[in-house]
């Protein structure tokens, strides 16, 4: 795909892409009021001996902040609004499902204490995101479901296999960097990749004659 499709594909139904931009983005506010108003006691996560083998790494937070950058790449490249809607039902269903369980049982995953000399973008992250929140990780969930659906986007055609090959080591980085950053345990992550594919299962995968679309025209260039 070259910098002229970029555009292209960007500034198709951009009204409609800004305006979802700015309605999305409000999901974080409610998510961090929940977080801090918990109305249940809250449960702390176990971890597995899995999870205690899985070290401490503060520098991995840049690339789980990272999913900032990840979210935008699907829809901004979106060019129909019927992919837009489908793209805004999944990640709609993802939200919802993952806030009733952060009301109806809350949970925490302790975060190591006495950490010395972490990086400026971990405490941030830990000055902004408390320990709620945690079943199941929207993080991971979010990352699954873009990269999802970015993996429809750019076809199945032998040329963008690299890209495809790209967007899931990005994600799957994301998915390792929740763990690296003790910002979850395991149980949070598995069940997180469960809600993000079903999310894009139940809206965003492309009809049967849609995919033989995709692959008769070489998928996104």
């Amino acid at each position: 795909m070259n910098p002229a499709e970029i555009a292209s594909r960007i500034r198709s139904n951009l009204a409609l892409k800004i305006v979802l931009g700015l309605v999305l983005t409000g999901v974080w506010p409610t998510y961090l009021y929940i977080q801090r108003h918990p109305l249940f006691p809250v449960t702390a996560m176990s971890a597995t001996w899995l999870d205690r083998t899985i070290p401490f790494s503060p520098g991995a937070v840049y690339l789980y902040e990272s999913l900032w950058l990840f979210m935008p790449i699907a829809p901004w490249l979106m060019m129909s609004r019927a992919e837009l809607a489908r793209y805004t039902e999944g990640f709609a269903l993802v939200c919802l499902v993952s806030f009733s369980f952060f009301v109806i049982h809350p949970t925490a995953c302790p975060r190591p204490v006495g950490v010395h000399d972490a990086n400026a973008l971990y405490e941030a992250l830990i000055r902004t995101d408390n320990e709620l929140n945690a079943f199941p990780s929207l993080h991971a969930a979010l990352a699954v479901f873009h990269g999802a659906c970015c993996h429809a986007l750019f076809g199945r055609g032998e040329r963008h296999g690299r890209t495809q090959l790209f967007i899931w080591i990005w994600a799957a980085g994301i998915v390792a960097a929740t763990l690296l950053t003790k910002q979850h345990v395991i149980v949070d992550v598995v069940a997180g990749m469960i809600l993000g594919f079903g999310g894009y299962v139940v809206f965003c995968r492309p009809s049967p004659m849609a995919v033989m679309a995709i692959r008769r025209d070489g998928g996104v260039r």
